[in-house]
């Protein structure tokens, strides 16, 4: 890892009082949990959708029409 991002991190958990592993750790969970969710609603509108191939755009802006 880069110095100066060790750096920062370093940084966070003296003032969070985590670990470095715990904050690592954490912040691995927050990504993987986002990616996972992305790809459930991605998969989600994908199934309903019947014409070509979506692109992660078009997805994006269906995803938001139906969250309004």
């Amino acid at each position: 890892m880069p110095a100066k991002l060790v750096q920062r991190i370093d940084s966070q958990t003296k003032k969070q009082g985590y670990s470095r592993s715990d904050f690592v750790r954490q912040a691995v969970r927050k990504q993987l949990a986002t990616l996972e969710q992305w790809e459930n609603l991605t998969d989600s509108v994908r199934g309903e959708y019947k014409g070509n191939d979506l692109s992660e755009t078009e997805v994006a802006k269906i995803v938001s029409s139906q969250r309004s």
